[in-house]
């Protein structure tokens, strides 16, 4: 049985590309035979200089939303990151088998230094989230195409480990859906799909209504040519469309260019706009229900599980230090 990890920040509102990006993915892997660790990574979120009463009203939402859509509590462990404090326990100890070229870099740290200004939080945090995937022994972490770079530098800092102290962390392969991995705004597609976007009508938040969804897909940037096909390169509004629509579908772009090759660009964003209802719907009414629960009732023992499986990884590596 391998072991999966992924985390999403609480740093907003969870939006579409949220969903199809990463959620989706995770509803999948938790029905398969794996052991899964799906993670709030708040600390993450601290670079960022949060508000604190947002802060926690978005964890809390986040977690919600992970079982609103569907993850099965079976065979998968959701918690917050801070109250797994061995997570920043790793992230030290692994810091010494980093080296800072590595982190000098990240593509993620020269755009985020210049928005959020060059603290050693923004530079380090790669090695806390080796330190998320590692804590576990992940062997697979299902990411987008934008984290591949952190997982490569995960994989440099568990090898490095291993070379002096023997074979204690598995290297971790990366993992994605068909589609749906990067997922651009619908107002300007040449940027990728955020919570912190100030452009709400390029973004589909989970709590939107069908009237709302429909508006933003009905206004959403695409072209002139009216050809339902997908090229990043030179049809980027309509492929970002595709991809939606594929996704949610689990199906090919091609096969969606097959679907839509006799429609016009608006019946296309109708239909598109029409799924994103359909697949938002029901998992808003259930986060609806469980904001009516107590989180703990209903994550039950997920973070005395997530203690225990941090313990005995820091434990081993206490032992190996000399620690």
């Amino acid at each position: 049985m391998k072991t999966v990890f992924s985390g999403i920040q609480p740093t907003g509102k969870v939006h579409l590309g949220n969903f199809l990006g990463a959620i989706k993915n995770w509803v999948r892997l938790s029905n398969e035979k794996n052991k899964n660790y799906f993670c709030v990574v708040d600390l993450h979120s601290v670079t960022t200089h949060p508000n604190p009463k947002d802060l926690n009203s978005n964890i809390e939402q986040t977690l919600k939303l992970l079982v609103a859509a569907g993850i099965n509590l079976n065979n998968s462990i959701i918690y917050p990151q801070s109250k797994v404090p061995q997570h920043a326990y790793l992230s030290w100890i692994l810091s010494n088998f980093c080296q800072v070229g590595e982190l000098q870099r990240m593509t993620q740290y020269k755009e985020k230094a210049d928005s959020l200004g060059s603290h050693s939080g923004i530079f380090t945090y790669p090695v806390l989230m080796a330190s998320d995937i590692l804590i576990h022994k992940a062997n697979e972490v299902p990411v987008g195409d934008d984290q591949t770079q952190h997982l490569e530098l995960t994989r440099n800092i568990a090898e490095r480990f291993n070379n002096n102290y023997g074979n204690v962390f598995p290297l971790p392969e990366k993992s994605s859906g068909k589609s749906g991995t990067r997922l651009m705004s619908l107002k300007h597609p040449e940027d990728k799909m955020s919570k912190s976007s100030d452009d709400i009508n390029g973004t589909i938040y989970f709590d939107d209504s069908r009237d709302t969804i429909m508006k933003k897909f009905k206004s959403s940037v695409t072209d002139s040519s009216n050809v339902v096909k997908y090229d990043i390169d030179s049809k980027k509004g309509i492929s970002n469309l595709i991809d939606i629509y594929a996704s949610i579908n689990d199906i090919s772009h091609q096969e969606v260019e097959r679907l839509f090759e006799n429609s016009q660009y608006g019946e296309f964003k109708i239909a598109v706009g029409e799924t994103v209802s359909d697949y938002l719907s029901p998992i808003y009414s259930d986060y609806q229900e469980l904001e009516k629960e107590d989180l703990s009732q209903v994550l039950g023992n997920n973070l005395d599980q997530a203690n225990d499986s941090a313990q005995e990884t820091i434990n081993e590596v206490n032992s190996i230090l000399g620690l």
